[in-house]
């Protein structure tokens, strides 16, 4: 597989606004979550489109902290048009995921596929600040070819990309001060990239004789333990509790240091 672009992450976007016109621009060439249920001829010239540096303007050299995790699974630190990095980088890491499951099939149950294809519906929904309507959810193939190395890479690169727009999401409870709808939004969708950055690691793990791998810490683990408080004391409990809930459960069973979380 070739190289996949994430923001380095301190460019990571902090508010919607800073997406809004790269989300706009995907949605006029047909090229937002949608695209997911496009398709496989559509999701493949979609996938040449998205990664084209003729449409999303990228700036090469740029290296972080966890780059022995990076080089692990492909992933070059970029950066340039942050709104179009980030949101094609989710898109592609979700159109390489479909792909491998068509390919090589899958043992993902159906709800935790409705949950990981949701997440980006859920992204743009919130950029664009649209009425949610739901989603079209493609079912996975049923593919028998023996691919591990590329169902391990195309899990892994997700979980990243979904844990950036979990930094995005949380920026904004920590930035919104008072105000309560968009605070709920922001503690809404981090909640729902969690728990499909759950699933996203199960899938790379859903091979024959797979095993979870725990995950090192990142540079988003590092940014949730330092705005944790803040998110606790900006939320209502009820979204906190499932915030933490989500968060629990990426801890439990895949990260190596704890990210330990109370309702309290």
């Amino acid at each position: 597989m070739e190289p996949f672009r994430l923001l380095h992450p301190d460019l990571v976007p902090q508010r919607r606004e800073s997406l809004q016109h790269a989300a706009s621009t995907l949605v006029q060439m047909g090229l937002d979550d949608t695209v997911l249920s496009a398709s496989p001829v559509h999701q493949r010239l979609a996938r040449v489109v998205l990664q084209s540096s003729g449409v999303i303007e990228w700036t090469p050299g740029y290296r972080g902290q966890d780059s022995d995790l990076d080089d692990r699974f492909g992933v070059v630190r970029v950066g340039g048009d942050r709104g179009g990095v980030f949101l094609s980088g989710v898109l592609i890491a979700y159109l390489d995921v479909l792909e491998n499951a068509a390919r090589m099939g899958t043992s993902i149950p159906e709800d935790s596929w409705r949950t990981l294809l949701w997440a980006p519906t859920a992204l743009f929904d919130h950029v664009l600040r649209r009425p949610q309507v739901g989603m079209t959810v493609v079912t996975p193939g049923c593919g028998t070819e023996h691919l591990p190395f590329e169902r391990a890479q195309a899990g892994q690169r997700l979980y990243l990309a979904l844990m950036q727009v979990v930094r995005f999401a949380v920026s904004g409870v920590v930035r919104a001060e008072d105000d309560c709808p968009l605070v709920e939004d922001c503690v809404t969708l981090a909640t729902a990239c969690l728990r499909a950055a759950a699933v996203a690691l199960a899938f790379a793990a859903d091979v024959p004789g797979g095993a979870s791998q725990p995950v090192v810490e990142t540079a988003e683990h590092r940014y949730l333990w330092q705005v944790l408080g803040d998110v606790r004391s900006a939320v209502p409990r009820a979204r906190f509790e499932q915030f933490a809930a989500a968060l629990r459960r990426l801890n439990d069973v895949y990260t190596s240091r704890p990210l330990l979380v109370s309702g309290g």
